[in-house]
């Protein structure tokens, strides 16, 4: 099995449970919401909930200015700590995007001064404690976790994490390579995209709330932005911290003084400038995605604060339209029509900004038109007459009941009322919501759905295969087409423009390792068949996968790999491509597909890239003398499909000794070294019977071929997808 196909067989173990489901069946009008006739249920009443009881909080200012929340709780030996931070994605500098969530990943794995993070790990897992750090939009955080007894040896921890983290620099490089690797596959959760890119609509693409990281944003940061950054916004007077467990309030005070004694805050406090959102544009929106069964469907528009006035007539409104099994969008699109089986929609307030409505649906291509008229159906009637009483009674009754939910716990009660203190909120504010809740009427709701809630100024985006639709998206306005295609970073290495000079000297090259390679045989290759090994280094270990590949060129293949949890089946058939395993068949994400098929280039040798030489499809370009693994090689680059390959060559270009190129690995988007060895002549063709694959200097994939055929008969059932199996 070709080496990259093996890799790329390892990777899909983690995606084969990921299923888009079909069509429901269409039922009759009737199925639920406010459409059925009354039930029995309908009639039961429920006598008030009792009022919720908030535990006694210890409110107190340090001397550093730290402020600090306790609730006392000695039902279970364990006291919790949280400390919120001002300062977050907000406050990054603008060429510094995506800083925020690399410090906070580094800030708890970079361990402190005094303890690297790996032998902090070791020493809370010994005691079950725990110290955990995250981000948010507007600040950052740091929690801690542990038994009562063991409050003396991890507070003194936890407050050297907060003032004084260390930033590791090996812990800062792995957390660049992981948020790569989530670039690198960003594009293959058509969920993840759905959501990003209706932000973008929404909030602008460069605004806080939206702003998308490259992999050049990663590339950019350093060890002494996380410095800066602490220093700048890790002081006393921005923090809020929050205890509560088996403690006594004034011990805990007293302890939490001493703990922070050494931390004063200096010079004027940062200033933080509140994202400035421009008036939305109303738009029409698609991304092609070829990979999915199912066109995936948002609509969005700018909404508003938590604590607006109009905010609990909104959230009734946004539980009527489209929150549960009942509401409006669900039933007209899933239950009437047939067309999903979800639909629904929510507001979602922000504390400091305004925050959005979002509908969805997702359901199949020939139905994208129809279901879209239906969603905008309904967010137009809401507006048009007031909902009715049963309505507003079960979303009243909704919220109220999850209402106590919110107060379930000491941590939930006091991590609330830490976020109202955060944001200047009053204490008491989640009391004057559910009251205001409870006086909402029809006629409320009318009102905030005809103010807030305007159809004509919904940005709207649909993603899947457009030339499906069952009508073009034109109908609906001016459709702006979305390329979500992933920037390559930036070359380490600039390549020299072209020369003529270059070009021929390159292209000459190659033709003498065609020659050497067979040219005969080269010309006559129209298929391949390949057996081997390959042995893939995975997060979990190592893992030998044997297989069969047949090449069929210039761009098909079908590539069987049996590993440890079964055979896998990948097949790419020009544009498209697919995978089985089991009776799970699903398609390849595009991305992927791009990079298996540029692959095949270098499958046996180059055998396809030097026979698209000899047939004068492609060109090199000569870079001159290079060092290779050691070797003094000659340096040629190819561009297959846009992406440069450099390829190295004995001086007197007889023989491939490898090549390099950009690729995706499991570590994100890096510069791979391959490696040829072993070669044999087989059917008047050279190759090589032996590679390696290598990222930042150490081997990730080693394979050795067992036999290479070329031009064997083939059936061309292996390229015709199976079905998927029928669903009960």
């Amino acid at each position: 099995m070709p080496r990259r196909l093996a890799a790329a067989a390892a990777a899909l173990m983690l995606a084969v449970t990921f299923a888009w489901g079909a069509e429901p069946p269409k039922t009759p009008a009737g199925g639920g919401g406010d459409k059925r006739p009354p039930l029995a249920i309908d009639k039961l009443t429920y006598p008030p909930l009792h009022d919720i009881k908030v535990p006694e909080v210890v409110r107190a200012t340090l001397p550093n200015g730290m402020k600090i929340l306790m609730v006392q709780d000695h039902e279970l030996p364990v006291i919790q700590l949280k400390a919120v931070i001002r300062g977050g994605r907000v406050a990054e500098p603008q060429n510094r995007n995506g800083l925020v969530g690399l410090f906070a990943e580094v800030l708890r794995s970079g361990g402190t001064a005094s303890m690297k993070g790996d032998d902090v790990d070791v020493f809370l897992e010994r005691i079950g404690a725990e110290i955990e750090s995250d981000s948010s939009e507007a600040y950052t955080t740091l929690s801690a976790k542990m038994l009562t007894s063991n409050l003396d040896e991890v507070l003194p921890l936890y407050a050297e994490f907060m003032t004084k983290p260390a930033f590791a620099q090996d812990k800062l490089d792995l957390a660049k390579t992981q948020a790569m690797s989530a670039i690198s596959r960003r594009n293959d959760d058509v969920m993840g995209i759905a959501r990003r890119e209706s932000l973008k609509l929404v909030y602008g693409a460069g605004s806080p709330y939206a702003r998308q990281v490259e992999y050049d944003d990663v590339d950019a940061i350093g060890r002494e932005d996380m410095v800066a950054f602490h220093k700048e916004y890790y002081r006393p007077d921005e923090v809020i911290l929050a205890a509560w467990g088996d403690f006594k309030a004034a011990d805990m005070q007293k302890r939490l003084a001493e703990a922070f004694a050494g931390w004063k805050a200096e010079g004027p406090k940062p200033e933080i400038q509140q994202p400035f959102i421009f008036p939305q544009e109303p738009s029409v929106n698609y991304i092609e995605k070829k990979d999915v069964e199912q066109t995936f469907v948002v609509m969005g528009e700018l909404g508003l604060r938590l604590d607006d006035p109009d905010y609990p007539a909104v959230a009734m409104l946004s539980d009527i339209l489209g929150g549960g099994f009942s509401s409006r969008l669900f039933v007209k699109i899933r239950t009437q029509k047939g067309l999903a089986y979800g639909a629904g929609g929510w507001m979602n307030p922000g504390y400091d900004h305004p925050g959005a409505f979002f509908f969805f649906t997702s359901t199949k291509p020939s139905t994208t038109h129809e279901a879209m008229a239906a969603m905008l159906e309904e967010i137009k009637a809401i507006r048009e007459a007031p909902v009715t009483d049963r309505e507003l009674k079960k979303a009243k009754e909704g919220y109220l009941n999850g209402y106590a939910f919110d107060f379930d716990s000491t941590g939930k009660i006091i991590n609330r009322l830490m976020t109202y203190d955060f944001y200047g909120y009053p204490p008491d504010f989640n009391t004057r919501l559910r009251d205001a809740v409870e006086k909402v009427t029809k006629d409320d709701i009318l009102r905030v759905a005809q103010k807030r809630l305007d159809p004509a100024a919904l940005t709207m985006l649909a993603i899947g295969k457009g030339s499906e639709f069952d009508q073009p998206l034109s109908t609906f306005g001016k459709v702006t087409t979305i390329d979500i295609t992933i920037p390559e970073p930036k070359p380490k290495e600039v390549i020299p423009d072209p020369t003529p000079e270059t070009l021929k000297a390159g292209t000459d090259l190659l033709l003498k390792t065609a020659r050497a390679a067979g040219e005969q045989a080269l010309r006559g290759l129209k298929e391949m068949t390949i057996e081997g090994a390959t042995t893939v280094k995975t997060p979990m270990g190592e893992m030998e996968i044997k297989g069969t590949s047949v090449l069929v060129l210039p761009n098909r293949l079908h590539a069987d790999a049996s590993t440890p949890m079964g055979t896998v089946t990948q097949v790419v058939d020009g544009e498209r491509g697919w995978f089985q395993m089991g009776p799970t068949v699903k398609d390849l994400p595009e991305s992927t597909v791009g990079e298996m098929r540029r692959d095949l280039y270098s499958e046996a040798g180059c055998a396809l890239l030097l026979k698209q030489v000899l047939e004068g499809k492609l060109q090199g370009q000569a870079l001159g003398e290079a060092s290779f693994e050691g070797k003094d090689s000659q340096a040629v680059v190819v561009r297959l499909e846009g992406q440069p390959v450099t390829l190295y060559l004995t001086p007197g270009g007889q023989t491939i000794l490898g090549l390099k190129q950009r690729a995706k690995t499991q570590e994100g988007p890096q510069e791979v070294t391959e490696v040829f060895d072993g070669w044999q002549v087989t059917s008047g063709l050279k190759v090589p019977m032996a590679s390696s694959q290598k990222v930042k200097g150490e081997v990730k994939t080693s394979s050795k071929l067992s036999r290479v055929i070329l031009n064997a008969s083939f059936s061309e059932d292996l390229f015709k997808r199976p079905p998927e199996p029928k669903k009960e």
